[in-house]
């Protein structure tokens, strides 16, 4: 595996199911930076079909994959409670990992993640995809130059009508669902957007409004940053139509991500994206994401032959945990003691 400066990186996948078609159409459409050589999944049979449409091997497991000699990375793309467990195997067998958010269901576990890559020199990357296109991007780069940054507001919502995979409905209510679902991604932005300070206040309020899952579906969370900065994160499941809204307000102005595509400074726009990623925004499937997910694997093979990138990796990365895990705290300390809401 010495020579991956000069070839594309070989990446196991583990894990089949919903998102797992958006990873897989990335590695493909980016053969100069990876190239997928197994794929694995407890459903064997699934395993199959996925490995044969994408011209891989099947697994059933992923220790089945870890002797691969040729295998330079594994791709997580399993439910949330496996994370740290199989992350932590692929390190331990010497592989970069790249794993759906969040990265673990504990700020312990992925600091325990963040230790064992730093040891190995492998890199541990988090896929907080909607970091990778051009509005984020160039909010990043335009900050410096906007004077003092006074608060942000992030909303995210989309109506999920029942579980959109089994794991779902399981998780207990103190596991978190959108808390835990949903939350790492505007989460993930408000720490891009803060850099290196962590919140010096957290407090969340969150509800459940359906029945087809234990956890919360809606939550409010509101955090002070030093500097007198203010963030709030508006996420739910519950919302007829898709928002995804980004407002950064300056002592200079208002710099707005709208459909998490357009951007505008003081209403005016200066980052439209390509012809059709936008269709109708604010319907589900509105919107294509392609050009994210293919974003993410060119970050990821940046990050593992040691260049620079746009990913959130080791103990960055293990510093969302640690926010998600006060905000559960917070969630659970101002709802019932023995669930989010009662029951509908």
């Amino acid at each position: 595996m010495n020579d991956i400066a000069s070839r594309p990186l070989n990446i196991a996948m583990v894990g089949c199911g919903r998102i797992s078609l958006s990873h897989l159409d990335a590695i493909a459409a980016r053969p100069q930076d990876a190239r997928l050589v197994a794929v694995a999944d407890r459903d064997l049979e699934l395993a199959r079909q996925v490995g044969e449409r994408f011209g891989a091997p099947a697994y059933a497991t992923l220790e089945d994959m870890l002797d691969l000699a040729e295998v330079d990375a594994v791709l997580l793309a399993t439910p949330n409670h496996l994370h740290a467990v199989q992350a932590m195997a692929a390190l331990k067998a010497g592989k970069h990992v790249l794993v759906e958010k969040p990265a673990a269901e504990t700020g312990e576990d992925a600091l325990a993640l963040a230790r064992e890559a730093e040891a190995r020199g492998l890199v541990l990357a988090v896929g907080h995809t909607f970091r990778h296109n051009e509005a984020v991007r160039q909010v990043e780069a335009r900050m410096p130059s906007l004077g003092r940054l006074l608060s942000l507001e992030v909303s995210m919502c989309v109506r999920w009508d029942g579980p959109q995979a089994p794991w779902w409905a399981e998780r207990k209510a103190q596991d978190g669902l959108i808390l835990s679902l949903f939350a790492p991604h505007a989460l993930d932005f408000v720490q891009l957007v803060m850099g290196a300070d962590d919140p010096v206040r957290v407090y969340a309020e969150a509800a459940r409004l359906q029945s087809g899952w234990q956890g919360e579906d809606e939550a409010m969370i509101v955090m002070a940053y030093p500097g007198r900065r203010m963030a709030s994160v508006h996420i739910s499941y519950n919302q007829p139509t898709v928002q995804d809204r980004k407002t950064l307000y300056f002592e200079t102005g208002i710099l707005e991500i709208e459909h998490g595509e357009i951007l505008r400074w003081n209403d005016e726009v200066i980052v439209m994206p390509p012809t059709g990623v936008l269709g109708d925004p604010r319907k589900l499937g509105g919107r294509s994401l392609t050009h994210y997910f293919e974003g993410q694997i060119e970050e990821f093979a940046k990050a593992v032959r040691g260049r620079p990138h746009r990913m959130p990796t080791g103990y960055d990365a293990a510093r969302l945990i640690a926010l998600i895990d006060r905000v559960r705290a917070s969630a659970r300390a101002n709802s019932a003691a023995d669930s989010i809401d009662p029951p509908l």
